[in-house]
C-alpha cells in the first residue's frame, strides 16, 4: 500500500550582590533568543554607569555552526580601535574551557587542558599560564546588560587564539569564524567492501565536517548530499581528477546510488572544501574521522531525522522520517510499541536517549536513540555490528499488534495507533498536478457515483458487501483535493472527495478495485511552473527565535511557510522549503540550498520582536538595491502585506549584512509578519486565518514582480 500526504505541521546603580549574580549567570545555559541577527545595530547598557551605547551585532560560527546565544556577540570599539566580543558563557560552551570567577578582585579564570587564562574586568592585561599579556588593541573584559540580561563579555580573538584556534573574519556578514587548525585534503576513494559504502578522504589531520542532503529530484534537480570540511584545503595528489579546479571522482556503473563525487574549494576565508556526493537514489549519511588511518569518511548509511505526532486521516499517528526508503521491525510489549530502523544512525539528539511527552489520544510519550548493540552476540537478536535506531512509543494502555497499523511510505514509517485507516484504500500524489485514488474491492458489484459541480464533491456509494472500510475524515489540502470522508451509513460506505478548484476526475475501469485520476490542468499548464522559489522558515530546532507570551517565533514561521508553499503550489509554482519540521539549518546552508537549486526568488519567513509591547507592523527585508532583485521584491511584497492584513507599514528595510538574503545569487527578501512581543498581533498570528491572509499577500507580491 503506498500513500503520499501532506500533512499540517502542528505547531514558541549594580551592587556587589548583583556583580555576582551577573558572573555566575554568564555560565548558566545558552537560551537560544536569537533575534538580534536581524537588526543592524543592538542597544547594550554598563549596568554599572547605566549608560547605553548602539553596536553592530555580529555572527559567531564554531566548526562551521551557527553559534546561538541569549545575547549578541558585538563589535567593541575603543580609542579607535575595534574588536568582537562575546559572552563568556560561549567559552564554556563551545570552546571546552572552564572559567571561575574571583569577586575580591573582579577576575575571571579561563582553565584548558593547556592554558590558564586570567582576566580582570576593566584591565587590559591579561596572564597567560602565569605571563603577563597585554590584550590586543587594549579592550578589556566588560559587563554589559542586553534587554536585562546582564553578561560578561570577553575578546573572542585573544581566547581563541590562545585555545589553539584559528579566528577568520567575514566582513560581508560580520561574521566570526572559529576553527580547528587548517588541514588539507589530498586524497580520495570508495571502500565498497565495508559494512557500509564509505567515501573516505585522506586528510593531513582532524577536521571537523557539517552537512545537508538536498532533495533535488523533488523539483525535478538531482538529489545531493553536501560536505564541508572546515577550515581545510584541497590538494589532490592524483591530478588526473582535476579539471578547472574541480576535482571529480566517478563511480563505476552507479553502484550504490552514487553518481559522482566533486571536491571543491567553497571558501578561501576561513578555507573551506566542500564535497558534493551527486546521488541517483535518496541516501543517508554519517561522517566521522578515522583515526587509524587519517581519513575523514563519509558513510552511506540511513539516517532517522526526525519523529513526530500527527492526525492522519482521523487517526493519531507517530511519523518517522528517514532519509532512504527504510527497513524497520516491529515489536509490542506491553503497553509499547517499539520500532527499530535496521542499517540506520539515529541523528536526533547525537543518539542519546531522549524521551518526549506527548499526551495526545492514546500516545503518552515517544523516547528514542542508538541502540548499544556492543555486548550483542551472535545468539542476540542483533550482533554488535548492527547499526540501529529505536523509537518507543509508550502508550497509555495494553496494546496488540492488531491495535496498530505501520506503513512505510517512501522515506517515512508512519504508525497508526488504534485503528487501521487505511484498509483497502490507497491515495497516491504523483506530482503538483497528479494523484490517483483506488478502493479495493473484495468482490465484483454494483455502487454509485456522482459529481456536485457546485460543491465540487465526488461522491461513492460502496455496499458495505464489497469492500472492508473504515470512517475517518482527512483535510488533505493539497493541489488537488481539498477533502476526503469515509462515512459508514446502514448498510453502505459513503466516501465524498472534495475536489480542490480545477481538479478534474477520470474514473478507471480496474478489476478489483474503484480507480480514480485527478489531474489539475490550470497547474500543468501554468504560466509558472517552470520557476522555482525557495521558502526559508526561520530559526527552528535549539533556535526558537523570537519567544512571545504564548508562541516561538520558530513555530508561527514554520506554519506560515507551509502555507505560502501550498498557495504557490496551487498556481503552478515549484517549491522547496529549507526545512519542513522543527530543526535548524545553518544560515550559510539555507542560502546554499537556494544557490544549488538555482531557484529564481528566495523567501525567508520571520516574526518580528522588541521590549516595547505596543510595536506592531510589518516590514520586508532585502540586501541587493536592484528594483529587478530584492528591493523591487520586498517593495511588492510589502504593499500587498499592509494592504491585505491592514497592518502598520513599517516599510522595507536594507539589512545587506543578513547571511540568508546576502549570500543568495537570487532575488531575496525576509518577510516580518508582525510583533510576538505584541499581545494583539501575537494573538492574530497564532490564527490560521491570519497567516493565510499574509501567505496570499507574499504570493501576490511574487506574481507582481515576475510579470
Amino acid at each position: 500500500m503506498r500513500m503520499k500526504i501532506m500533512r499540517n505541521l502542528k505547531l514558541k546603580k549594580m551592587s556587589v550582590l548583583m556583580l555576582v549574580v551577573a558572573i555566575l549567570g554568564s555560565m548558566m545555559p545558552l537560551t537560544f533568543a536569537n533575534k538580534y541577527f536581524e537588526s543592524d545595530q543592538v542597544e547594550l547598557v554598563d549596568p554599572i554607569s547605566g549608560t547605553s551605547g548602539s553596536y553592530y551585532p555580529v555572527n559567531i560560527m564554531f566548526a562551521g555552526e551557527d553559534v546561538i546565544t541569549d545575547v549578541p556577540a558585538i563589535v567593541y570599539e575603543k580609542n579607535g580601535s575595534s574588536r568582537t566580543i562575546v559572552p563568556i558563557s560561549f567559552i564554556t560552551e563551545k570552546l571546552g574551557a572552564q572559567i571561575s570567577w574571583k569577586q575580591e578582585t573582579q577576575e575571571v579564570t579561563i582553565v584548558s587542558a593547556e592554558k590558564t587564562i586570567v582576566m580582570q574586568i576593566g584591565n587590559a592585561n591579561a596572564t597567560v599560564n602565569g605571563k603577563q599579556t597585554k590584550l590586543p588593541d587594549g579592550i578589556p573584559p566588560i559587563l554589559l546588560q542586553y534587554e536585562g540580561k546582564t553578561k560578561t563579555y570577553v575578546p573572542v580573538n585573544f581566547i581563541s587564539s590562545q585555545l589553539g584556534l584559528d579566528v577568520s573574519w567575514i566582513a560581508g556578514t560580520r561574521t566570526v569564524a572559529i576553527n580547528r587548525p587548517v588541514q588539507t585534503l589530498t586524497d580520495i576513494n570508495l571502500d565498497y567492501m565495508k559494512q557500509f559504502p564509505e567515501i573516505r578522504m585522506k586528510v593531513t589531520g582532524e577536521v571537523v565536517a557539517t552537512s545537508f542532503n538536498i532533495s533535488g529530484a523533488d523539483v525535478g534537480a538531482q538529489d545531493k548530499i553536501i560536505i564541508d570540511l572546515q577550515n581545510t584545503k584541497f590538494d589532490l595528489k592524483d591530478k588526473s581528477l582535476l579539471k578547472d579546479g574541480i576535482g571529480t571522482y566517478r563511480v563505476t556503473d552507479g553502484i550504490f546510488g552514487i553518481d559522482k563525487v566533486e571536491i571543491s574549494s567553497q571558501s578561501s576565508n576561513p578555507p573551506t572544501t566542500r564535497v558534493v556526493v551527486y546521488l541517483d537514489q535518496k541516501k543517508g549519511h554519517n561522517i566521522f574521522f578515522d583515526e587509524k588511518t587519517g581519513e575523514m569518511v563519509i558513510q552511506l548509511v540511513n539516517t532517522v531525522n526526525n519523529v513526530s505526532v500527527d492526525k492522519i486521516y482521523s487517526t493519531d499517528t507517530v511519523v518517522i522520517d528517514t532519509s532512504e526508503d527504510p527497513i524497520y521491525n516491529i515489536n509490542v510489549v506491553g503497553n509499547q510499541i517499539m520500532v527499530d530502523v535496521i542499517n540506520s544512525y539515529m541523528k536526533i539528539n547525537a543518539g542519546q536517549m531522549q524521551v518526549v511527552p506527548v499526551d495526545q489520544g492514546k500516545i503518552a510519550s515517544l523516547g528514542y536513540s542508538q541502540l548499544d548493540t556492543s555486548k550483542y552476540t551472535d545468539s542476540d537478536f542483533y550482533t554488535s555490528e548492527d547499526k540501529v535506531s529505536r523509537v518507543i512509543i509508550e502508550l497509555n494502555e495494553k496494546v496488540t499488534h492488531d491495535d496498530i497499523y505501520v506503513e512505510n511510505d517512501g522515506t517515512q514509517i508512519l504508525v497508526f495507533v488504534s485503528q487501521n485507516p487505511l484498509n483497502n484504500f490507497d491515495y497516491v500524489k504523483l506530482n503538483n498536478s497528479r494523484s490517483t485514488l483506488d478502493v479495493r474491492l473484495l468482490k465484483a458489484g454494483n455502487y454509485d457515483i456522482a459529481y456536485n459541480k457546485e460543491t465540487r464533491v465526488l461522491r461513492v456509494e460502496i455496499p458495505k458487501a464489497l469492500s472492508d472500510l473504515s470512517a475517518f475524515e482527512y483535510p488533505v489540502r493539497d493541489q488537488l483535493l481539498e477533502a476526503i470522508e469515509m462515512k459508514v451509513s446502514g448498510d453502505q460506505y459513503q466516501m465524498d472527495i472534495t475536489l480542490s478548484p480545477n481538479t478534474t476526475y477520470q474514473q478507471n475501469t480496474v478489476d478489483g478495485k474503484i480507480s480514480f485520476a485527478f489531474s489539475n490542468t490550470a497547474i500543468q499548464n501554468s504560466i509558472y511552473k517552470d520557476m522555482l522559489i525557495v521558502l526559508d522558515a526561520g530559526h527552528g530546532g535549539h533556535d526558537s527565535g523570537a519567544t512571545g507570551t504564548q508562541a516561538k517565533e520558530k513555530d508561527l514561521a514554520l506554519k506560515a511557510t507551509l502555507l505560502l508553499e501550498n498557495q504557490l503550489k496551487s498556481l503552478g509554482f515549484k517549491v522547496y522549503l529549507t526545512r519542513s519540521t522543527d530543526e535548524y539549518i545553518g544560515l550559510y546552508d539555507r542560502a546554499d540550498i537556494a544557490n544549488d537549486l538555482n531557484a529564481d526568488l528566495f523567501v525567508s519567513i520571520h516574526i518580528n520582536a522588541t521590549t516595547n509591547s505596543t510595536a506592531s507592523g510589518v516590514e520586508v527585508l532585502y540586501a541587493s538595491d536592484s528594483m529587478s532583485g530584492g528591493k523591487g521584491l520586498a517593495d511588492l511584497i510589502q504593499k500587498q502585506l499592509v494592504s491585505t492584513l491592514g497592518a502598520k507599514n513599517r516599510g522595507i528595510v536594507k539589512r545587506p549584512n543578513l547571511v540568508v538574503i546576502r549570500e543568495t545569487k537570487m532575488p531575496s527578501v525576509l518577510c516580518e509578519l508582525g510583533f510576538i512581543s505584541n499581545p494583539e498581533e501575537q494573538d492574530k498570528m497564532m490564527t490560521t486565518a491570519y497567516l493565510e491572509k499574509a501567505a496570499k499577500a507574499i504570493v501576490e507580491g511574487i506574481k507582481q514582480f515576475i510579470k
